[in-house]
């Protein structure tokens, strides 16, 4: 589950670094950890006010080598963004009447820090904190990044979202139970969880089994993608409410969902095959996003960490009424081998 922090006026650096010392609290991060991730989201939330006015700071918990444990953050706004990003990384470069040590610092307390930023429209930046940074997620052939946000007025978000597999085969899944709230929510992560139980299904197989797994839900929209990065291939399958794009090259290729609510009313389930060559991006959202567009309008953001994408999109397309869930995949060609 991700934490989405409002950042709006000087309260809410505090309340950010609260929000990531609890998430943080069941993996026993050592003084110097806690204190690398207190630092680091604090100055996330203050360059937020500083150059933006408000915006939102996500934090949510993901997994490393040999079960270790670290805290991503992703700091998300839409302000006047940055000329040069380069130039923002080095210590003693300001805009303004600050020292001009923030992304330096961060460069330096955080892991995987990445920022996309381009004038006028905003600034996301993505880093993770672990107790041994050495246990990091090795690199992967295929890197995932989320954004999954209740709607206004809802504790947990009705949506969620689930990756399984490997580098020979990855299977990922985004869900978005009937409704909002708990009982949403209770669908779409038992979506995710007949997935992810059973991940060597095909597409197919896996909307099949959600339909019989959900009948005693409210139901779900859902859709199942199985990537093999080996091949540079991957099969798609989406019923209900669930948009899907695969960029290739620069070039986009919508992939189909079929009308149902997996759990009440599925006609049929159809796969599709799609090209994953290396540097290709996968995005699902849920209907809490619209459906306009374009990776072609942030240049350079394809080939940047997927939670950038995932964010940026999020940022600018969430319709504000409904959970909102976006998802990116991208063919990285990297290898734990």
């Amino acid at each position: 589950m991700q934490d989405c922090v409002s950042v709006n006026d000087q309260s809410a650096v505090g309340e950010v670094r609260r929000r990531a010392a609890a998430l943080a609290a069941p993996l026993a991060l050592d003084e110097t950890a806690a204190g690398r991730l207190a630092l680091a989201v604090t100055e996330c939330a203050t360059n937020i006010l500083k150059h933006a006015g408000s915006g939102h700071v996500l934090l949510r918990i993901v997994g490393g080598s040999g079960g270790a444990a670290g805290v991503e953050a992703i700091a998300v706004d839409k302000g006047p963004g940055m000329e040069n990003v380069q130039a923002s990384m080095r210590d003693g470069y300001s805009t303004g009447t600050s020292p001009g040590t923030g992304l330096g610092s961060l460069q330096r307390n955080t892991t995987g820090l990445e920022v996309y930023s381009r004038p006028g429209l905003g600034t996301v930046l993505r880093f993770e904190c672990w107790a041994d940074p050495a246990r990091a997620l090795p690199p992967a052939a295929v890197t995932v990044g989320a954004v999954c946000i209740a709607k206004p007025g809802q504790n947990v978000p009705g949506d969620d979202w689930a990756v399984a597999g490997d580098d020979e085969r990855l299977v990922a899944i985004v869900a978005d139970g009937l409704g909002h709230g708990p009982h949403a929510a209770t669908a779409s992560r038992l979506a995710c969880a007949t997935v992810t139980g059973h991940a060597a299904r095909a597409p197919a197989e896996h909307a099949v089994a959600i339909h019989t797994a959900l009948r005693a839900t409210r139901g779900a929209a859902a859709a199942v993608a199985a990537l093999a990065p080996p091949r540079g291939a991957g099969v798609f399958c989406g019923i209900g409410n669930i948009a899907a794009c695969v960029f290739v090259d620069g070039v986009a290729r919508s992939l189909p969902s079929h009308n149902g609510t997996l759990g009440h009313q599925m006609r049929k389930a159809q796969e599709f095959d799609f090209a994953f060559p290396r540097g290709s991006v996968l995005v699902m959202h849920s209907d809490g996003v619209g459906t306009h567009w374009d990776l072609a309008r942030y240049p350079g953001l394809a080939g940047r960490h997927p939670a950038l994408v995932a964010a940026v999109i999020h940022r600018d397309f969430r319709r504000g009424t409904d959970d909102a869930t976006v998802v990116a995949l991208r063919h990285a060609g990297a290898s734990t081998r």
